[in-house]
């Protein structure tokens, strides 16, 4: 098994994708505390010159109006060693960094949020320039962000490249990956981690074929690096991002201070803007790039338009706090004017199994709060003030084992004669479209089968040079008996010659 990591935008042999497979046995680790479980949360407080209160999710967490989510990419070493040592509180290259915090909202301070894109590979294991799997560990316990980046930057089978890179990382932390960034342009992963489950996916999506992001004016896609959070479709978060650069040097520091300034100062910023951004540096060899790092997330905290106002957060921080004000159920709401008690119970039985950090910002209005209260919760903040309450909750329980996922169908084998293809899936798939196939310098005039084994008719011999393509997003391959597994894109697969 090799333990290096190939770069962004390199492509990937298939050779090296099929190594994937041998290390995703599951492994056991020590259990995780699971937060608290408990499914219902009760809020109860005291409120005074109330007449009939009543109460709202925040857009934003903690109320905030803006934000950004920073990523970077890789897994490098410096992960760990500069930016989660900068945000966090460390030594870096001698020097004492006191970490960065904002606030709550109601007296709690919060540590910035960084989401790192990773191949979760095992050169974790055994190379000192990524971080390991204990250093990874570690950001995780700390609220930090870890975004599927693939195995191996990518492969031909884009259904492998997400779920190995998804188990082998499982198997190290028991951590389950919920955002993608596409290691390059690829195409594919939108439409294949759609399907799988992935709602926010990071890229600059420049796919040659629509692959669900680019589809007729390009509406799918939050261009220009910022979500809009008053009216983001939550179900499919396709986001572009800034390159802040990759050497942290004083040019690069200028043109990342001019993306801040383009973030805080944006036209539609009433949307309540989160920024996306990303950077493969600092790297561990260049002393200058921590101090710049440093400069520049200090830019963001003494911004004159910040003000505390804007949320650090990560990607899955952010994509929970939408899954969970999207699917938690308000079963009582009751004020007792008697008692001046005003209480709410809110329940997280539909909340996606996936979604572990269950926090929730409110504000109550129609009264002044005081004396706040929660059951099912790990902690509770209120701003008597404004009317903010911050609800608490991790809960990791949950979580589904990605080993035990029901996959839709694969293709176990893709092996030519003549002018003939044949194709054998896993278990047996329906389809009746030629469109979503296509074989590199020949042309697809049939498709006949049923079940597992399936043929393409092609109008001239197939050669060892050519390769093998089905897009999802063209095609209508899915399972027999549930058509809402559609078989994933398999892109430049190569072909075997039949004895």
């Amino acid at each position: 098994m090799s333990t290096s990591l190939t770069q962004c935008n390199r492509p990937v042999t298939a050779g090296r994708q099929m190594e994937a497979s041998s290390i995703v046995t599951p492994i056991v680790l020590p259990a995780v505390n699971s937060g608290d479980t408990s499914r219902l949360v009760s809020i109860e407080m005291d409120i005074k010159k109330a007449k009939i209160p009543h109460f709202r999710f925040t857009d934003l967490a903690y109320n905030k109006s803006k934000g950004f989510m920073l990523m970077k990419d890789d897994g490098l070493a410096s992960d760990y060693t500069i930016v989660y040592k900068i945000l966090s509180g460390g030594v870096v290259n001698g020097k004492k960094y006191p970490g960065f915090t904002y606030t709550d909202g109601a007296g709690k301070n919060i540590g910035y949020k960084y989401s790192f894109a990773i191949n979760p590979n095992e050169a974790h294991g055994s190379s000192a320039n990524v971080t390991s799997w204990p250093q990874i560990m570690e950001i995780i316990s700390k609220g930090h962000s870890i975004m599927n980046h693939t195995l191996f930057h990518g492969g031909t089978d884009k259904l492998k490249a997400i779920k190995d890179a998804e188990k082998n990382l499982w198997n190290h932390t028991h951590y389950r990956m919920t955002e993608i960034v596409i290691p390059s342009n690829d195409e594919g992963f939108v439409a294949s981690g759609l399907q799988l489950g992935y709602h926010l996916i990071s890229s600059e999506f420049g796919e040659p074929i629509p692959d669900g992001n680019n589809s007729p004016g390009n509406e799918n896609v939050s261009w220009g690096s910022v979500i809009r959070m008053k009216t983001q479709n939550f179900n499919k978060v396709l986001i572009s991002r800034t390159n802040l650069g990759d050497q942290w040097n004083p040019e690069e520091l200028k043109n990342a201070k001019s993306y801040v300034d383009d973030v805080f100062n944006h036209p539609e910023k009433d949307k309540k803007l989160i920024g996306a951004a990303f950077s493969h540096g600092p790297f561990g060899d260049k002393k200058e790039g921590a101090e710049i790092f440093f400069e520049f997330i200090n830019y963001i905290k003494n911004h004159p338009a910040n003000r505390d106002s804007a949320w650090m957060t990560s990607s899955k921080e952010l994509m929970d706090y939408e899954k969970t004000k999207a699917k938690v159920k308000i079963i009582k709401e009751k004020y007792d004017p008697g008692t001046g008690k005003y209480h709410i119970t809110l329940d997280m039985k539909a909340v996606d199994p996936n979604v572990i950090y269950r926090n929730m910002s409110l504000i109550v209005n129609g009264g002044e709060i005081s004396n706040v209260k929660a059951t099912g919760t790990n902690d509770v903040t209120f701003n008597a003030k404004t009317g903010l309450i911050n609800i608490y909750k991790t809960d990791r329980s949950k979580v589904r084992d990605p080993f035990k996922d029901k996959l839709p169908p694969q293709i176990s084998k893709i092996s030519y004669q003549g002018n003939v293809i044949t194709i054998v899936y896993d278990i047996p798939v329906k389809q009746s479209k030629t469109t979503g196939y296509e074989i590199t310098g020949n042309k697809v005039l049939q498709l006949k089968g049923s079940g597992k084994v399936w043929q393409l008719l092609l109008q001239n011999p197939v050669t060892e040079k050519q390769t093998f393509f089905y897009r999802m997003q063209r095609g209508d391959a899915s399972q027999a008996d549930d058509p809402s597994f559609r078989v994933c894109t398999y892109a430049g697969s190569p072909l075997l010659k039949e004895n």
